[in-house]
């Protein structure tokens, strides 16, 4: 690994320049360049995405995670270092059949903050060079948009750059297996995420969603509709104006992250045509510690998304995460209810921080396993009798602390 320096911006800026030196049209909302970023699972639908933005107002940079001891051309050029590697062949003029690459070795030993490093010196280098044109960053696959974006914007703030709207691109004809299934990514060394979770978190935090592939008989295009949120822009294939879209955009972290906390999340639903439903599972009452222990097989069902929030006696000041996506189910601790988005800082009104179990889950056909959902999210809860002894959780040992990675 090499380390960052102050100058990092500066030092980069002479090989920045040959990425993109042809100035696209002036398309900023406020005079300001404007800076886009693109992401999928899948880079093969970037590369689709690539090919329609070439020859439009804008520059496209690849930007591409390259791992020095599992990269075959790093190590063909003697080189072993962790890449981030920019790639420009798109411009105003089309798309050039001999690409421009840069290489930057990685300034941190986190993949995501050294790429956000990376951009900030290529959006500032981009904005002197064409102060109101576009640059479209195509992220590399697999890159959550959640933990990209919002320090992105922080570091960009008061600079001659505006972060615009965000996508996320998946194919419909893919969806069902990709976010139902368990499809190991392995984007990177140690990368044990599947691609379910993925599509999740960023279908949730994106502006900007772009379906391929979408016909009206498929599930999966009803699958999107009802795990993307309302105030999300979805855009049905390439023909779509994705670049205007996102430059008439301006990113908007805080309200992105409010869409996929836990405790703050919707049930957006959508069309049922084909079998895809959605249930909104919602309760005052808290989880039973030994019955969720006992029925989290039953709650998690198969073949099913879900997201959302609980609580537990023994745990009665945290927000307790469940996701589940891809097969797989995740739990733990997303930090206090006063801290949840929206809630009042006023000591003397906490309405909107009140503890609750919500849970939203969206699954296709199999009715049978949309009523066991449902059944044990009701047998879980604590029963009002029991409440009486609510108390003497607090402090007890409640047999989870291997999920949650301490003890209560």
């Amino acid at each position: 690994m090499t380390d960052t320096s102050d100058d990092f911006s500066s030092d980069l800026s002479d090989d920045l320049a040959t990425l993109a030196d042809t100035p696209a049209a002036d398309t900023g909302a406020d005079g300001r360049h404007a800076l886009t970023v693109i992401g999928a699972v899948d880079p093969a639908l970037l590369d689709l995405v690539d090919l329609a933005l070439a020859g439009q107002d804008a520059v496209v940079i690849r930007a591409g995670l390259h791992f020095g001891a599992d990269d075959e051309t790093a190590s063909s050029d003697g080189d072993d270092d962790d890449l981030v590697r920019l790639v420009s062949h798109s411009s105003a003029d089309g798309f050039d059949d001999d690409p421009v690459r840069l290489d930057v070795p990685m300034p941190y030993t986190c993949p995501t903050c050294s790429l956000r490093e990376v951009l900030v010196a290529v959006a500032e280098d981009r904005a002197t060079q064409d102060p109101g044109g576009t640059t479209v960053i195509l992220l590399p696959a697999a890159i959550e948009l959640a933990h990209l974006l919002p320090r992105l914007a922080e570091d960009l703030a008061d600079t001659g750059v505006r972060l615009a709207g965000a996508a996320h691109v998946l194919d419909a004809t893919t969806a069902l297996d990709e976010l139902l299934e368990h499809r190991l990514l392995a984007a990177f060394p140690g990368d044990c995420r599947c691609t379910g979770a993925v599509h999740l978190a960023n279908l949730g935090y994106a502006d900007v969603v772009l379906a391929l592939g979408r016909d009206e008989d498929l599930a999966g295009a009803d699958l999107i509709e009802h795990l993307r949120p309302h105030d999300a822009l979805l855009l049905p294939g390439l023909d779509a104006p994705l670049l205007e879209t996102l430059t008439g955009l301006t990113h908007d972290s805080a309200a992105s992250l409010s869409r996929i906390h836990p405790a703050t999340t919707s049930a957006w639903g959508g069309p049922d045509d084909h079998g895809v439903w959605t249930l909104d599972l919602s309760a005052s009452l808290p989880f039973h510690p030994e019955r969720l222990r006992s029925l989290v097989v039953d709650l998690a069902g198969q073949g099913l998304c879900a997201r959302g929030c609980f609580w537990l006696p023994s745990r009665p000041g945290r927000v307790c995460m469940w996701e589940v996506a891809g097969g797989a189910l995740s739990v733990g601790d997303a930090g206090t209810w006063a801290e949840v988005p929206g809630a009042p800082s006023g000591a003397g009104d906490d309405a909107a921080a009140e503890p609750r179990c919500h849970l939203v889950v969206t699954g296709v056909g199999d009715e049978e396993m949309r009523e066991q959902v449902r059944r044990a999210f009701a047998r879980i809860l604590l029963r009002p009798e029991e409440m009486a002894q609510a108390l003497a959780w607090i402090g007890a040992d409640d047999g989870l602390g291997d999920w949650f990675g301490q003890e209560s």
